[in-house]
């Protein structure tokens, strides 16, 4: 009878057992009855206590009423909001205030939101500030409408009724008037402002405040290679310019490929290329104030054009008895073009029809040639001691000048201030004159004679500020020095041993010397950045 009734116990889950009872398999039995036959009740886990939070934070973060009563000394949050307030209202403007609060009381009329946009302009301009640029949409929102959309609520009422001058009060209570607001420009009123702010974007110049470079070491960086996307101008860069009012630059090699890049020293992206078929050339340049380029050959009587402006090339014939066009000056005002012969003939061409002008002749063969920055002198030298100068007024050599200890000239250069005139002989050394000493004097002395370099130089090139003189040898690795013009002394820090300029063949400035390329024989034109000069 007693089992019976465990039984019934145990199916109603109402029977309990004793902690002393032996019958362990019963037990577990009813346990799990317990567990799982028993109706399941819903708990609730995110249940907010506020008690209990306020324990935890006490554990946590100590008690905050000591903290606050520190920090405000007795004076409550409201207090404080109303003294921002206060200092708020003291610094808007009661003119400002006066027309906002008219305005905003006629603010359904769009005749009267009109008259505020005006008036705020006026206000303006008598300050003295130009209005650059009137929203409309924020003459339509008041501070209660965008609160309303922000949902919430301002501690105090304000006087201002445009949402814009709230924040700008708040703004200038919190943050004052920043730095650039105060600003003053002193602009030519010639010049326009909208030109200004054209010539300052990227493709375009504007003549930068420069002052003297300083001596011994010279700031320089190295940067991407001019043609590094292409590399096909050939195993020769035989030129490499810059463009005279663009940050464009042109690269043309032996393999007859002439390339366009962008100058940014990163990319330096190519923006054009072409090809002159068996058509090896040997010096391209600019022409007309950048709008034409112009590249002959050594091995073929023509040469040819690429005008820029409509993308064309023309092939022209030079005269009879022109058998290359090898080596060749543009005059500064790009009229003339000079051309060196075979047999000691320089020939003067006009730069647009190239028709021959006028026939010059050396007793020696002519290697090299350059003009005076004011058009009117051209000064060769060759094979000779002598340098001959040349009036381009009446055609006529008006003076013959001893080089100093220099047989054979391989280079010669023209500093664009008119004031000084370098030549580089085969042996390595560069004799740096004056322009009025060569002009006048038979004999002149070298203002300073650079023997840094021991094999022939091949290129001279001075920068737009006449402060650096380039000279350059392709007849030996890193055969590179640069000096310094009003001191006379080279740098010493470039090139330096980790350098790796290879033969140097030419070698060009930006207009306003903030790059240097220098080519080289291994179809690489290398680009430097001279940070004491302008961006390009």
């Amino acid at each position: 009878m007693d089992k019976q009734i465990k039984q019934i116990f145990k199916r109603k889950n109402v029977f309990k057992y004793n902690q002393n009872d032996e019958d362990k398999g019963n037990r577990s039995e009813v346990l799990y009855n317990r567990k799982f036959r028993t109706p399941l009740r819903k708990k609730w886990k995110n249940e907010y206590d506020a008690n209990e939070e306020a324990r935890l934070e006490k554990i946590v973060f100590g008690d905050t009423s000591d903290i606050i009563n520190n920090l405000l000394d007795d004076k409550s949050e409201t207090q404080l909001k109303d003294n921002l307030c206060e200092k708020i209202v003291d610094k808007d403007d009661d003119k400002d205030n006066e027309k906002d609060i008219e305005d905003s009381k006629d603010s359904e009329d769009e005749s009267k939101k009109d008259v505020s946009i005006l008036n705020r302009s006026d206000d303006m301009k008598q300050e003295g500030k130009k209005v650059a640029w009137i929203d409309e949409d924020d003459y339509n929102y008041t501070v209660d409408s965008a609160l309303n959309t922000q949902n919430r609520k301002l501690p105090c009422k304000r006087p201002e009724k445009l949402y814009t001058t709230y924040l700008e009060n708040r703004y200038k209570l919190f943050v004052g008037t920043p730095k650039w607001a105060k600003l003053e420009r002193n602009d030519n009123p010639d010049v326009d402002d909208l030109d200004s702010d054209i010539l300052k974007h990227s493709c375009h110049l504007e003549t930068p405040k420069v002052k003297n470079l300083p001596k011994n070491i010279i700031d320089i960086k190295v940067l991407k290679a001019l043609n590094k996307s292409t590399h096909t101008e050939g195993p020769i860069i035989t030129s490499v310019e810059f463009h005279p009012s663009s940050t464009v630059a042109l690269v043309a090699g032996s393999s007859g490929i002439l390339s366009l890049f962008q100058v940014d020293g990163h990319t330096n992206d190519k923006l054009h290329s072409m090809q002159f078929k068996k058509y090896p050339i040997s010096k391209a340049t600019f022409m007309k104030d950048g709008t034409e380029i112009l590249l002959g050959s050594q091995y073929y009587p023509y040469c040819h054009t690429y005008d820029l402006m409509n993308g064309r090339t023309y092939k022209l014939l030079l005269p009879y008895g022109i058998t290359n066009m090898k080596r060749y000056e543009v005059s500064p005002d790009g009229k003339l073009i000079a051309l060196c012969g075979r047999s000691g003939e320089i020939y003067l061409l006009h730069s647009c029809t190239k028709e021959l002008v006028s026939t010059f002749k050396m007793n020696s063969k002519c290697r090299v040639l350059a003009f005076t920055p004011d058009n009117k002198t051209l000064i060769t030298h060759g094979d000779s001691s002598e340098m001959y100068v040349w009036d381009m007024n009446t055609r006529t050599c008006v003076n013959r000048v001893i080089d100093d200890g220099n047989l054979s000239c391989t280079s010669l250069a023209v500093s664009p201030s008119g004031q000084f005139i370098a030549t580089g002989s085969a042996q390595g050394v560069v004799n740096l004159y004056d322009m009025k000493t060569v002009l006048e004097n038979q004999s002149p002395m070298p203002l300073k004679i650079v023997m840094n370099l021991v094999t022939s130089v091949t290129n001279l090139k001075f920068n737009p500020t006449s402060e650096i003189l380039n000279a350059a040898s392709f007849d030996k690795h890193n055969a590179f020095k640069m000096l310094h013009l009003p001191s006379f002394t080279v740098f010493s820090n470039f090139p330096t041993l980790q350098t790796n300029i290879g033969l140097p063949q030419t070698i060009a400035f930006s207009p306003s010397s903030g790059y240097l390329s220098i080519s080289n024989r291994t179809s690489s034109a290398l680009l430097y950045r001279l940070r004491h000069y302008g961006n390009y």
